[in-house]
């Protein structure tokens, strides 16, 4: 959305045009808007119609196997996710960050499907999901 990445605008474009499938959840969404907040150099108003533009343009990707629904958010959804005891074992468990472990789930429901969890956290994609018995996870870095 910022244009800093072209990898990841191709994925994105893939995305909106049906070319390639996502599972894109509210955690997701919401950890995706908080970014916008901790980009430097963004006036309060860029920061608003970026978060616009993003959620647009989330409604006309045709890729989107699973979406969320306005119903799932809310201000505290990613503390509440982070905290979670469920969340806090698997991290632990795994060595990735509480954060990541909600998009490690969710890939890990489409899991028939061979998922790829597309990531810009070099951490995140360190992990390697064959090691903890889930073979049908993969990871790629776009940084």
């Amino acid at each position: 959305m910022l244009g800093t990445n072209e990898q990841a605008e191709i994925l994105l474009d893939d995305i909106e045009q049906g070319e390639m499938e996502s599972a894109i959840s509210a955690y997701m969404v919401q950890e995706a808007l908080n970014a916008f907040d901790r980009t430097a150099g963004l006036t309060p108003r860029e920061r608003d119609e970026l978060k616009t533009l993003f959620l647009t343009r989330l409604t006309r990707m045709t890729g989107l196997i699973e979406a969320p629904s306005s119903r799932d958010f809310a201000d505290s959804l990613l503390g509440q996710r982070r905290a979670n005891v469920h969340t806090q074992l698997i991290a632990r468990i795994t060595g990735i960050q509480p954060k990541d472990v909600p998009i490690l789930v969710l890939a890990f429901e489409h899991r028939d499907r061979e998922p790829t969890i597309v990531t810009n956290d070099a951490d995140f994609a360190a992990f390697s999901p064959a090691e903890y018995n889930l073979p049908e996870l993969a990871i790629k870095y776009v940084g």
